[in-house]
């Protein structure tokens, strides 16, 4: 009989790869196309097992997220907060859906949340935004199955319950 895994060392651990591919100096072509890797990590958690990852871990995940990326703080707090709480919410009919529907699913909850963003930093500085400004919602549902079926054999190669 295998032991199973608590697996909270290594959702801590996708998060912590997840913020590291965020932060790392991407030209800006490349940047530009790139994904939300840490709320699409959170995302998943907290789809797959919600009650392992809560508000709070997105709250204290958004806060570090804000420090690493020099945003305003709180900013990511609350959009990775209120993620979390959505993805709480509709994780039953969510896990019953095909991955691009979810990857659907994705594109349009990640507009919202880009649009969330972007009122927050109106609010703090002055910025000219583009179509640019929501590419990175559209690459993220690109990346939703690669990073869902990832993920998953992760979880399943872990044990993580």
């Amino acid at each position: 009989m295998h032991a199973r895994s608590s697996g909270s060392s290594i959702i801590y651990l996708s998060l912590f790869i997840a913020m590291c591919f965020s932060v790392l100096p991407w030209t800006n072509q490349i940047a530009t196309w790139m994904p939300n890797w840490t709320l699409l990590v959170l995302m998943y958690w907290s789809i797959a097992l919600p009650h392992k990852v809560s508000i709070g871990t997105a709250f204290a995940t958004g806060l570090l997220f804000d420090v690493l990326t020099g945003s305003s703080l709180g900013q990511n707090a609350l959009i990775f907060s209120l993620t979390t709480f959505c993805s709480h919410t509709f994780y039953s009919r969510l896990r019953n859906y095909h991955v691009w529907q979810q990857a659907i699913f994705i594109l349009f909850f990640l507009s919202l949340m880009q649009l969330l963003a972007l009122w927050i930093s109106q609010l703090s500085q002055q910025q000219s935004i583009g179509y640019h400004y929501f590419i990175q919602a559209v690459s993220s549902a690109v990346f939703w199955p690669l990073v869902f079926a990832s993920l998953r054999s992760t979880r399943r190669r872990f044990k993580v319950q």
